[in-house]
């Protein structure tokens, strides 16, 4: 493959992220992200001191450009940008290895437009980038294959274990047994050299927030995949609505075509991380659970797209090639609708945002709400960001910490139902604030904090130790947009 070509693709794919890197802000995850990577920078530990459901990894890797350029809402987008840009790359270099240029092109396409809708500082980006690395290496080192399998369980453990899988599979196509032995002992080595800190520091909190919240608390925030379609013609949203089920039907479609043409081992090797994410896509059928499955599926399709051809069988390559144009299109056209239908926008004028832009009067709320709180609490006090209810959570605000470069007293950055909703989180909470005697708190009160769904997350836990304590022990202050001062009484 020339340099060439290989160089333009990846600067296509960053530009398509680019273009809209700096547009909107993301109170909850983005705030989750770059408030666990100032923690782990100040010496907390994920699990034992602050909550977190993925792997480590993705907290010291913000936390190391933290203290190398110190913080920001700029750094983690530009490292989203060269990080989506190459598992496209890296998509067509897989599918290419099997597949024609047209059907190799087809998926970087579509992976490059996958990842660049929507954007939030998430570890899937890392980990199926070290995933499909490890895949595409095993032909080369299975030691290599292994340890970019481990790398990724760093990220997100079941990712990784698919990828270690993936490599083990690549090997065996490639050199047999043992190199994929060798695959799956590098990568159990590494992911356990990796995880292994956090899990003897604190087995308990670590299963219970990472593979014990998965197996137990996941269903309270499942959504229902999407049911009758109930608005008028318009072809672009009735493919936003029912993209799940071609994510779910392409893989089945390529699952169906691969087991009657008996395709090689070489062509199953993707599969483990195309099911670690339709794993994904089911425990919450959302936009941001879509990408890890739409970003591996067109690999696979475009293989066996090409192997249907070659055997005559024309109508299920047409199939096959048809969802990898329809997960382009998906995700160029939401791309479309961020460029030229998003509200107006404006650069917020703190110091950290560099640059970043958001609403109009959420960017001047947090302009004045910025300037007011540090002026209240000096440099290592703390402030607690609260929502307007706690017995009913959707998602919290900890980007708010991240504004105001002030830290949060308790461990819980995240505001998740079946956690902060339940009567342990807040009274570990309101130990936290008394201890501390925290003077402000700044209550978010968009609604769609405690927006209802319709899972188990939407039925109030009926707890309201903090909501009381909040209302006895504090006094509302002040006001911006969406933000609430609230003062501790004397």
């Amino acid at each position: 493959m020339r340099p060439l070509r290989l160089g333009l693709l990846f600067l296509a794919a960053a530009a398509l992220t680019a273009v809209t890197a700096l547009w909107g802000i993301n109170p909850h995850d983005e705030g989750l992200a770059l408030q666990q990577a100032a923690r782990v920078m100040d010496g907390d530990l994920p699990y034992r001191d602050f909550y977190c459901n993925y792997g480590p990894g993705q907290p010291y890797l913000l936390g190391l450009l933290d203290s190398a350029l110190g913080p920001s809402l700029l750094t983690w987008r530009i490292v989203r940008v060269l990080l989506d840009a190459t598992v496209a790359l890296l998509a067509y270099v897989l599918a290419r290895r099997h597949a024609s240029e047209p059907l190799a092109l087809g998926a970087w396409l579509a992976v490059a437009a996958a990842m660049a809708f929507p954007t939030i500082p998430s570890p899937n980006p890392a980990a199926i980038a070290l995933g499909l690395g490890s895949i595409l290496l095993a032909r080369r080192s299975a030691v290599g294959a292994g340890l970019l399998a481990g790398l990724s369980m760093a990220f997100r453990i079941d990712v990784g274990l698919a990828a270690a899988l993936g490599a083990c599979l690549a090997a065996a196509a490639e050199g047999g047994r043992w190199r994929a032995l060798v695959a799956a002992g590098t990568s159990a080595v590494v992911g356990a050299v990796l995880m292994a800190p956090f899990v003897i520091a604190s087995p308990s909190d670590w299963w219970e927030q990472t593979l014990g919240f998965g197996l137990g608390k996941q269903d309270l925030q499942r959504l229902p995949l999407p049911g009758a379609w109930d608005g008028g013609f318009e072809p672009n949203k009735i493919l936003w609505f029912y993209f799940p089920y071609v994510l779910i039907g392409g893989l089945a479609l390529w699952a169906a075509a691969a087991l009657a043409e008996r395709a090689p081992l070489r062509d199953w090797a993707p599969l483990p991380l195309a099911l670690a994410g339709l794993g994904y896509l089911l425990a919450r059928a959302d936009e941001f659970h879509y990408i890890p499955l739409a970003v591996v599926l067109p690999v696979l399709l475009a293989v066996a797209a090409e192997r249907s051809w070659r055997r005559g069988h024309r109508w299920p390559a047409a199939a096959l090639a048809a969802v990898i144009a329809l997960i382009a299109l998906y995700g160029l056209d939401r791309k479309r609708v961020q460029l030229f239908e998003s509200p107006r926008l404006a650069a917020i004028d703190v110091d950290v945002a560099d640059g970043v832009r958001a609403p109009v009067a959420e960017a001047r709320a947090i302009e004045e709400l910025v300037p007011y709180v540090r002026e209240r609490v000096p440099p290592g006090e703390p402030v607690f960001v609260a929502n307007p209810r706690h017995d009913l959570v959707k998602v919290g605000n900890p980007l708010v910490y991240v504004l105001v470069q002030r830290p949060n007293p308790t461990r819980y950055d995240v505001f998740q139902p079946g956690v902060i909703t339940e009567a342990p989180a807040q009274r570990e909470v309101v130990s936290a604030l008394e201890r501390t005697r925290t003077r402000l708190v700044i209550r978010w009160l968009d609604p769609v904090a405690s927006a209802p769904e319709p899972n188990g997350a939407g039925v109030p836990s009926g707890v309201h130790i903090l909501d009381r304590y909040l209302e006895r022990n504090y006094r509302p202050e002040r006001r911006f947009g969406d933000y609430e001062v609230l003062r501790r009484a004397s």
